[in-house]
């Protein structure tokens, strides 16, 4: 049978290996980090400590990164003539399944520093060949801007080259330890409906296509719900003393902080010694069961809420004019919070108290929640 012309399918196939990486990069998301697709380039991860601009080229079969290869000089050139997008970012990764050729100037790329990167494409721009149409445009394009922003651009590259390929790239995603609470026949499934919601994701105004760690999370936890009905216990390590040997340095962490400042050192030690032991049930557990992580995240924000509702209920009775009353107020909110019934949540049942009290000291110590009513 005559191939059509029109026969698209190994261009598309690079478009479905750029959603698999998606994903991949979703189930790497730390909290508070967000991923935008295709808003700056290919991928982009939005974070406090590990932003980075990702760009993927996929091929068939064996494909090397020479020196003039067009997937190189073309991400390059985009990078550097967005550079002012580019600054949100501390890496710049292109992301392809190529390899190097034997003879390419780039194979030391990621051990070298910003000035030898900007000599290395220079001496390559320098060896003008007969038949360059691809190459020198942009080269030549790159060198129309400032060598300091060429520079601070070069800085930030790395190359990921050898990557998997789209006919292993779904059996590489199912080796994280995301999907092992979940049945192996039942893990392909999975991942197609998380695939089908990050595709759908720019459908709806304002078409805008992103995705933070917490809708992940909460996607995540209630499609795994659909797929697994598995409970377990929590689990704090044998033989752990209640309270840890170093108590004093907990004295400098904001929880306690906080408890000092509204007048209820009593409740100090009791704080210290729910904070250090869910401290080691989250390091615990996570060991046997990699999806607590994502469910205590969820729970982690849905007790934040609750502390919200709470101390907002409390402030509407409080006469913020009478420091005495703000203090009565900022320790009754206190009270309700440990006073709060011990909530099962994700895969974990049951719940322990000395755990959520712990989680709610976390909020505190981590999210900047404050028991004083009027802050």
């Amino acid at each position: 049978m005559l191939e059509q012309k029109n026969n698209d399918t190994k261009t598309k196939l690079g478009d479905i290996y750029h959603y698999y990486i998606v994903l991949q990069h979703c189930l790497e998301l730390q909290e508070n980090e967000v991923i935008f697709v295709e808003k700056y380039g290919d991928i982009s991860v939005v974070s406090d400590d590990n932003s980075k601009n990702v760009e993927i080229k996929h091929h068939g079969g064996q494909h090397h990164l020479n020196n003039r290869n067009t997937d190189f000089w073309n991400t390059l050139r985009n990078w550097v003539k967005y550079h002012q997008n580019m600054r949100q970012f501390k890496k710049l990764i292109l992301f392809t399944t190529s390899d190097y050729s034997t003879k390419s100037s780039l194979m030391n790329w990621n051990a070298s520093n910003g000035f030898e990167r900007l000599r290395i494409i220079k001496e390559i721009g320098e060896d003008k060949k007969s038949a360059e149409t691809s190459f020198r445009p942009l080269f030549d394009e790159i060198f129309l801007y400032d060598e300091h922003i060429i520079l601070e651009v070069l800085e930030k590259v790395e190359l990921h080259l050898n990557q998997v390929n789209i006919t292993s790239i779904e059996k590489s995603l199912l080796k994280s330890p995301f999907f092992k609470s979940i049945k192996r026949h039942d893990r392909p499934n999975f991942i197609i409906y998380l695939m089908g919601y990050i595709l759908r994701l720019p459908v709806s105004e304002p078409h805008n296509w992103s995705i933070s760690c917490e809708e992940f999370e909460s996607l995540s936890c209630e499609l795994r719900d659909r797929f697994t009905s598995t409970s377990l216990p929590m689990q704090l390590p044998p033989n752990t003393p209640e309270f840890p040997t170093n108590m004093q340095d907990y004295h400098d962490k904001r929880f306690v902080r906080e408890i000092n400042e509204i007048q209820y050192n009593s409740k100090v030690t009791s704080a210290i010694s729910n904070y250090y032991r869910a401290q080691q049930t989250i390091y615990y557990t996570s060991i046997n069961n990699p999806i607590f992580t994502l469910d205590l995240g969820v729970f982690k924000q849905e007790l934040s809420e609750t502390l919200m509702e709470n101390k907002s209920s409390l402030l509407d009775k409080c006469d913020t004019t009478d420091p005495d009353d703000i203090i009565s107020k900022s320790k009754k909110h206190y009270d309700k919070a440990m006073e709060l019934p011990a909530t099962n949540f994700g895969t974990i049942n049951p719940n322990r108290g000395y755990f959520q009290k712990g989680i709610i000291h976390k909020i505190v110590e981590e999210r900047g929640h404050s028991w004083n009513v009027t802050k």
